[in-house]
């Protein structure tokens, strides 16, 4: 089965999958997710296909089932389920993270997308100090659009890191707006904002601060 290469992770749920009813069994193709901690991690596409080594710290815990020809579509996710790594695959924390926010697994990094347990996105978002710049990304490619100005990153990022934890608060109609944040080792996390409803895909509604930022740096690259 062919897994499904994913360009924003962030974008989809914990069970999302697709089922190929043309096939005489069925075929679910699950997004490549790790369920710890009462946390859901996605696979980081972006930093896999470096290929890199990417260093660890202490083991965190194992896989204690997998998904992949094992589950229904209807399965309800439980801390030890992954997509498509066995059972006894080894969880570590990654160098220079929280776990809370990003772990590896059979040599590849997964970063949070849910959690069950935070209070605020800061909570589990650990990129306070290790901000290189924010950028604006086009919706076709992700390409480069425009960088924020110092200030404005450092005021984002101070209030992301405090904005209340409300997913149930979703609201995702009208014009998206990618952005990425680039932290000092290379690595980038991405997320998405809906200016009409002002949700940011981390899982918060933007303060009045947050979307006077947006406007302003959406304005001066015409987004």
């Amino acid at each position: 089965m062919t897994k499904r290469m994913l360009l924003l992770p962030v974008l989809l749920l914990l069970t999302a999958c697709s089922i190929n009813p043309s096939s005489q069994n069925t075929i679910i193709d699950w997004v490549d997710f790790v369920k710890w901690n009462d946390a859901t991690y996605e696979a980081n596409y972006e930093m896999n296909e470096l290929e890199k080594d990417w260093e660890t710290t202490e083991e965190v815990g194992e896989v204690k089932y997998m998904l992949d020809g094992h589950a229904s579509a209807n399965h309800q996710s439980k801390n030890g389920d992954a997509a498509y790594l066995p059972k006894g695959t080894k969880v570590f924390a990654m160098k220079g993270y929280d776990p809370a926010f990003r772990i590896i697994a059979d040599g590849k990094v997964y970063e949070v997308t849910e959690s069950d347990t935070a209070e605020t996105v800061g909570d589990f978002l650990d990129i306070e100090g290790k901000v290189q710049r924010v950028i604006l990304q086009s919706e076709q490619d992700l390409s480069f659009i425009g960088e924020f100005s110092d200030e404005h990153a450092e005021q984002l990022i101070e209030e992301l890191l405090i904005m209340p934890y409300e997913p149930d608060r979703r609201a995702t109609e009208g014009k998206r707006v990618f952005f990425g944040i680039e932290l000092v080792d290379g690595t980038m996390t991405r997320s998405l904002y809906w200016p009409e409803t002002g949700y940011v895909h981390y899982g918060g509604v933007a303060s009045v601060e947050v979307k006077g930022i947006f406007e302003v740096e959406m304005g001066e690259y015409d987004y």
